[in-house]
């Protein structure tokens, strides 16, 4: 039964192998496509210049902060040097005044920072976004002169080369992809 089964196997897999010399297969680096057109190149650069603003705008955001931080610990530090002067005695109506403005702005100081770090996550999701959106023309682009060059040569196959654990670079049609796109 088992040398059936086998021999079975065998005949299977010469059926078969005239199938697989039919096969013709491409790879393609796309990350290499999206950085070489000119199309990608400039989404890309459009994409640095949002970003670069919006950094610009959570660094300033963020030294902003950082100049509050200092002041309010300078503050502090003053008030509590007065208390440590009185030497037990009970602070005046001016040192509990300053006390009680700080405290209102160490609460500011607080919200503010919490607006802050909620700003910077809303910008990492608007450049996520912001780069879908120039990368989805682009992407269809790339799909449209793959799939025609796939067909003009006849491949079965076309890989992204990432996903590629090897392939020579015989098969890599990564080059006429990128000569293409930026062709119109």
């Amino acid at each position: 039964m088992s040398r059936f089964v086998s021999l079975l196997a065998c005949l299977s897999f010469l059926v078969a192998v005239p199938a697989f010399a039919e096969l013709k297969i491409a790879v393609v680096d796309m990350q290499a496509v999206l950085k070489g057109t000119i199309a990608g190149k400039a989404a890309a650069k459009k994409f640095e210049d949002v970003r670069d603003r919006k950094k610009a705008s959570l660094e300033k955001q963020g030294k902003d902060l950082q100049k509050r931080e200092k002041t309010l610990v300078d503050k502090r530090n003053e008030i509590m040097a007065k208390i440590q002067e009185l030497q037990g005695k009970p602070p005046g109506d001016e040192l509990k005044q300053r006390a009680a403005a700080l405290e209102a702005e160490a609460k500011k100081f607080d919200q503010d920072s919490m607006d802050f770090e909620g700003a910077k996550q809303k910008a990492v999701e608007e450049l996520g976004h912001k780069e879908a959106e120039l990368l989805k023309p682009i992407e269809t682009l790339m799909k449209t002169k793959i799939d025609g060059l796939a067909k003009e040569h006849g491949y079965s196959l076309v890989l992204n080369k990432q996903v590629a654990i090897f392939a020579v670079d015989a098969l890599d049609i990564t080059a006429e992809v990128i000569k293409r796109c930026d062709t119109p």
